[in-house]
């Protein structure tokens, strides 16, 4: 009924405008009606899926770090300071845009940072953390989305005078998580603690060095063509002497008359054999190198190459346990930036099990090609293909890759997914290689994948701290009855938890509030 009222709206150089004649068709009016549930819908599921997971009233009342002195030296792209007077709590106009223009940036850590010294006994330390968590909530609303910002009450007890602690630092540490970057040779930066993303030679990585460092990956380990040794039976023919079984006159010079004996003479008399000259046949065997098309790939190699890229193998360990129980399912895959040493794993796994493996459907997706962050639904840059010719799908992962612009960390990730089952309608469900730190921009179009009744199994590439995992994607797997995956654990039960259950992944517990996941409790909180 939507897409009716949708069809019905595109008159041609018409406006929206709806004219009062108009009301009198019944029908018309009834699909606006329709349009307003369904838009009211919209928004209903749009809060239940992106609604606070924190809040400034809980931050503000965490067992606080303490430290003598906080350390502000570090200068780095990476860490944005928000100083504060002491007990204040404002931001200025530049901060404040600052804020805005890192909306969408992955924030790896939040810092609060204040003296535990007091000028009077009756202040509320609590009261003013709180304060400047709610104008920090204002300003940047979307930290307060997320559970995998890591947030600290850092308090400093070096001073209990006001003239020194005046000048202690105060306020707001905001550490931003690197993306694409990498050390001068090769080594991926994933997080702002490692210094060596302050260094003039690290790089951020463009897309056709990406795809480069893929090949380079993939030339290391099977670029040398395996072989085995094999017994081989090789046969000849040689010219041998042999003996006829007669004998010849003793004087040479009577052998002209081509006469042969039977015995072979006496004495002086004695006879030579007859020989003949005859070709025969020689059989030999040898060892030799051949080809192996049936070899698997070097682990040892394997390792080795992988973990120049990353520490997180989580693609190669979680395809070799579930590959047979994913038969017939669709491979979804993010190839955005900071993605490619998980779709190395995917195409090293494939390369290597192409022959007994049976999946052939595969989509992979960059957030809407050279358009980047378009309409929900409508984003594109989802690139399908259904083979089990390597060659072929390692080609259409770098088309999609190549066809990418960037754009906002989060990604189109249920489009991929709902792309794959209109192409592959005859799958039984899906696996999302996702990117942790990456939100589900479409996370409304969560019901569609309800609605699909296929399960939608969730590998995690690149888990958080003590093993957390995106709720967004715990959302996903726990609706659809899918599974979650990361590299030590699997979460195979979301689907069965019921309002009042709490249950843990990686470091924190949840607790199912009607269909609403809420994240109650972190280790260190």
């Amino acid at each position: 009924m939507t897409r009716q009222l949708i069809n019905h709206l595109k008159i041609e150089k018409t406006s929206l405008f709806l004219w009062p004649h108009q009301f009198k068709n019944h029908n018309f009016m009834r699909l606006i009606l329709l349009f307003f549930l369904f838009s009211i819908g919209f928004q209903t599921m749009k809060a239940q899926y992106d609604s606070l997971v924190v809040n400034p009233a809980f931050l503000s009342q965490l067992p606080p770090t303490i430290i003598p002195r906080f350390d502000d030296s570090r200068k780095s792209e990476y860490i944005l300071y928000f100083p504060m007077k002491y007990a204040k709590f404002m931001f200025n106009d530049q901060e404040k845009a600052i804020l805005d223009n890192i909306s969408d940036t992955i924030v790896e850590r939040i810092d609060l940072v204040y003296t535990v010294f007091r000028r009077d006994k009756k202040f509320d330390q609590v009261k003013l953390n709180r304060e400047r968590y709610e104008m920090l909530q204002s300003f940047f609303p979307e930290a307060y989305k997320s559970n995998l910002i890591e947030w600290r009450l850092v308090a400093q007890d070096g001073s209990m005078e006001y003239e020194t602690a005046k000048d202690f630092f105060h306020g707001f540490v905001i550490y931003i998580k690197p993306h694409r970057v990498t050390t001068s040779d090769g080594q991926i930066i994933s997080t702002v603690m490692d210094k060596r993303v302050d260094d003039p030679t690290s790089k951020v990585l463009t897309t056709n060095e990406e795809i480069e460092r893929v090949r380079s990956a993939m030339r290391a380990v099977t670029g040398k063509p395996a072989t085995k040794t094999i017994s081989e039976k090789v046969v000849t023919w040689e010219e041998k002497s042999v003996w006829s079984g007669r004998y010849l006159h003793h004087d040479p010079a009577k052998r002209s008359n081509g006469k042969k004996y039977d015995k072979p003479g006496k004495g002086k008399k004695t006879r030579p054999k007859e020989y003949y000259k005859k070709k025969m046949k020689v059989e030999t065997i040898v060892e030799k190198e051949v080809p192996d098309p049936d070899a698997k790939i070097d682990v040892s190699s394997t390792r080795e190459t992988l973990k120049r890229m990353t520490n997180d193998s989580v693609v190669m360990n979680v395809f070799a346990k579930n590959d047979s129980r994913w038969k017939d399912y669709v491979i979804v895959q993010d190839v955005t930036g900071s993605m490619y040493p998980y779709l190395t794993q995917t195409l090293l796994f494939l390369k290597e099990h192409m022959k007994s493996n049976e999946t052939e459907k595969f989509v992979f997706f960059n957030d809407g090609d050279k358009n980047p962050d378009g309409l929900i639904g409508r984003t594109g840059g989802t690139y399908y293909v259904s083979s089990v010719d390597y060659t072929e799908i390692e080609n259409t992962a770098f088309a999609c890759m190549e066809g990418g612009n960037g754009g906002k960390a989060p990604e189109n990730d249920i489009e991929a997914i709902l792309h794959g089952y209109t192409k592959f309608p005859n799958c039984k469900g899906a696996v999302l290689i996702a990117d942790n730190y990456s939100r589900v921009r479409d996370i409304t179009l969560i019901k569609r994948l309800l609605d699909a009744k296929k399960p939608v199994d969730v590998v995690i590439c690149g888990a958080a701290k003590n093993g957390d995992v995106n709720i967004d994607y715990l959302y996903i797997a726990q609706i659809t009855g899918g599974t979650i995956h990361t590299l030590s654990e699997t979460y195979s039960d979301l689907n069965s938890k019921k309002d009042g259950d709490i249950f843990k992944v990686g470091s924190q517990q949840f607790k199912m509030e009607g269909s609403r996941i809420k994240l109650i409790k972190q280790e260190g909180w």
